[in-house]
């Protein structure tokens, strides 16, 4: 029973934990999407421009 108690636990710590990082994170998401685009077309553009 206790190991069964402990596991439980152990789940409920990881998912609130999962629950904060998650409030943390969400708000910067469009922002992290927008800049990994914009870093591909800069790298595109600069692997257009160095290529042979």
């Amino acid at each position: 029973m206790r190991k069964a108690r402990s596991l439980l636990l152990t789940l409920l710590l990881a998912a609130l934990t999962v629950k904060v990082l998650w409030w943390v994170v969400a708000p910067f998401i469009p922002y992290l999407v927008s800049l990994l685009a914009i870093v591909m077309v800069l790298g595109f553009i600069y692997y257009r421009m160095t290529r042979w």
